[in-house]
């Protein structure tokens, strides 16, 4: 390759590639125009900055503490990162991050290469959330379920899968209107995200005034302290339902399945013994959460 085509080479990567280097702390200590473009920083706004200037506050601590974790061992990282523009908008990115060596091969600092895929998440976002309340669905909820057991099960974690409803929710539209249901569906959905808001943790809306959260915790009695949580945040809004005495506001009747790290567990299995538990929180009085142990004998393993 002569001269000119290299330098014709650096200056398309420089234009069209998303990249960026850092010293060991992160400090970005070069950036390409492309890089500049998409996040409405110049080099100068960015040269001596963390990438912290970028980082949007929907992403989870826990993702860049893998990150971190992983490159400090001199060991690449990829995933996908939603960041924030100087403007204020956002943009999404697959990036992948190498370690940097000299030829000592010692540890000199960072490089990343991103790929913009923005257009890619957001018809993935209208494919699998919800309209109304931007919760999953459940097109999403039937791709995630068993994977998500399968992945956190073999690092040994407790799973909660809670079913969640309503109650009194026909009283409610009937008494209040269907606009006034429609606001207070999303009410519960953001009530539930303020709670369950863990990087391991999903909220789904499976239809109607029916949720779904799986989630994590080190032990049973967490698993039951955070849907607990869930139940109460929702209460303490005190939002006016005539139609659900005592209460007298809306509330949430739970069905907890606990999903024990040693067992292996059916699909169909775990929504039928969690609807059955939710049922029966419904028939003791409702706004109560109803368990299912994980050392039940008539639950089903594989």
């Amino acid at each position: 390759m002569s001269v000119k085509d290299f330098m014709h080479y650096i200056q398309m990567v420089d234009e069209h590639v998303i990249t960026s280097t850092t010293d060991l702390k992160g400090n970005i200590t070069s950036v390409s125009k492309a890089f500049c473009e998409i996040s409405g920083y110049s080099e100068k706004e960015l040269i001596g900055k963390s990438h912290n200037v970028v980082r949007h506050p929907d992403m989870p601590k826990s993702l860049y503490d893998d990150l971190w974790n992983t490159i400090k061992q001199g060991k690449p990282w990829s995933g996908e990162v939603k960041n924030l523009k100087k403007n204020g908008g956002y943009y999404w990115v697959k990036v992948h991050v190498s370690p940097n060596f000299d030829p000592l091969g010692n540890m000199t600092g960072y490089t990343a290469v991103r790929q913009d895929v923005t257009d890619h998440k957001k018809v993935e976002q209208m494919m699998l959330t919800d309209e109304m309340t931007q919760l999953y669905n459940r097109r999403y909820y039937n791709q995630t379920l068993r994977p998500y057991i399968d992945k956190h099960h073999a690092e040994g974690c407790w799973i909660g899968y809670l079913m969640i409803d309503a109650d009194n929710f026909k009283k409610y539209n009937d008494t209040y209107g269907h606009q006034a249901g429609d606001d207070v569906l999303w009410e519960i959905s953001q009530s539930l995200t303020d709670v369950f808001h863990s990087a391991n943790d999903v909220v789904f809306r499976l239809g109607g005034e029916e949720f779904c959260v799986i989630y994590l915790a080190p032990n049973p009695a967490e698993l039951r302290q955070r849907a607990d949580q869930a139940r109460q945040h929702l209460q303490d809004k005190h939002i006016e339902h005539s139609g659900n005495p005592p209460f007298h506001c809306v509330t949430l009747s739970m069905g907890l399945m606990e999903l024990d790290p040693a067992q292996q567990y059916v699909g169909e299995e775990i929504y039928k013994y969690a609807d059955e538990a939710l049922y029966r929180a419904k028939q003791n009085g409702r706004n109560q959460i109803e368990v299912v142990e994980s050392a039940a004998d008539d639950v089903e393993f594989f």
